[in-house]
């Protein structure tokens, strides 16, 4: 059976420090869960291709499975990892992210496995950045030592109406596109580093086929170095015939509007905001469903807004499972009429 959308990202296992100090270890993650997990408040079946290794929770894919995610197009790897990387935040959202150690480490090292201090976070960073284990292998790297391939996709999935890439190398962005567009899939990509740090020519051959390109705030200033906003946006529209929007956390999201040149706003769906990990994957995921439904720029923002507010509640990418999609909709409609 044919998934209505597909996403194509990593399933990790993270570790969160919230900003009030609020630890959660082994958190279920991954940039393609989270963007499934957006997908699917508004619509009830997702495909989701990755890789799962064995350390990577069961219960969570049965989870996402119960809920609506196809797992067809996910591989099973024995192998077990024990490094996960470490997302602590601030005030303002922003994270330390270059950081991992295995789950128990933290409480090994003596530090408390419920909240941390001001004081006992400043020791357990520099215990991370003192740590050097050389043959210790992440989840991202993992990843990158096992691409993703179009070989993992069932057949019956090219009939797909929307492909979400997630952070991938380039290549695995591509030949992604090649395998799924036949089908005329609507497609949207999430660059993350693996985009933002090449020069736009070497990334040419993916914004021109993309509806839809949504990188974040660091991403897009590493892009167009130098540049305001809008001004960013524009460079990049200049390359992507899609839409064109910038991730900017609880300020909401910027959409370049081609017709008047100038960068509209759209505001962050107010959220009680425990763990703001996987909000913009999510955030991409409900835009890929709000293309596909409306093919409104705008509109299809609202709903990546609607879907990050889910996130953002609760630890882990199934947190905000099972979805309440008629709650969403009823947002949205709300939304839409009262904005110009």
């Amino acid at each position: 059976m044919t998934p209505d959308l597909v996403t194509v990202g990593g399933l990790t296992v993270d570790n969160v420090i919230s900003a009030d100090g609020r630890v959660a270890i082994a958190q279920s993650g991954g940039n393609g869960a989270y963007s499934a997990v957006g997908a699917i408040v508004w619509t009830p079946r997702v495909g989701l291709v990755s890789c799962a290794v064995s350390s990577y929770p069961r219960k969570t894919l049965e989870r996402l499975q119960a809920h609506g995610v196809d797992l067809g197009g996910v591989t099973w790897s024995d192998e077990c990892l024990a490094a996960c990387h470490w997302f602590i935040y601030d005030a303002e959202g922003r994270r330390d992210e270059g950081l991992a150690s295995p789950p128990e480490a933290l409480a090994e090292a003596g530090f408390p496995a419920d909240r941390l201090s001001k004081e006992e976070l400043r020791r357990w960073r520099d215990h991370l950045s003192a740590r050097i284990v050389p043959d210790e292998i992440s989840y991202s790297s993992f990843r990158d030592r096992h691409p993703l391939t179009p070989t993992q996709v069932p057949g019956d999935w090219l009939g797909t109406k929307g492909v979400h890439l997630a952070p991938s190398q380039p290549d695995v962005m591509l030949a992604m596109l090649d395998h799924f567009a036949p089908g005329g899939a609507i497609f949207t990509a999430d660059p993350g580093g693996h985009l933002a740090h090449r020069p736009l020519h070497e990334i040419a051959p993916i914004l021109a086929r993309l509806d839809a390109f949504l990188p974040s705030e660091v991403e897009l200033r590493a892009m167009v170095p130098g540049a305001g906003l809008a001004d960013a946006l524009a460079v990049l529209a200049d390359r992507c015939p899609g839409a064109i929007m910038v991730k900017l956390g609880s300020e909401g999201v910027l959409v370049w509007d081609r017709a008047t040149s100038r960068a509209v706003p759209v505001s962050a769906v107010p959220a009680e905001t425990l763990d703001p990990t996987g909000a913009g994957d999510s955030f991409c995921g409900g835009v890929l469903a709000g293309l596909v439904e409306t093919g409104d720029p705008l509109i299809a923002a609202r709903h990546g807004a609607v879907s990050a507010s889910q996130i953002v509640a609760r630890f882990g990418a199934d947190g905000a499972l099972p979805a309440n999609r008629a709650a969403a909709r009823a947002y949205l409609s709300q939304e839409t009429a009262s904005c110009p």
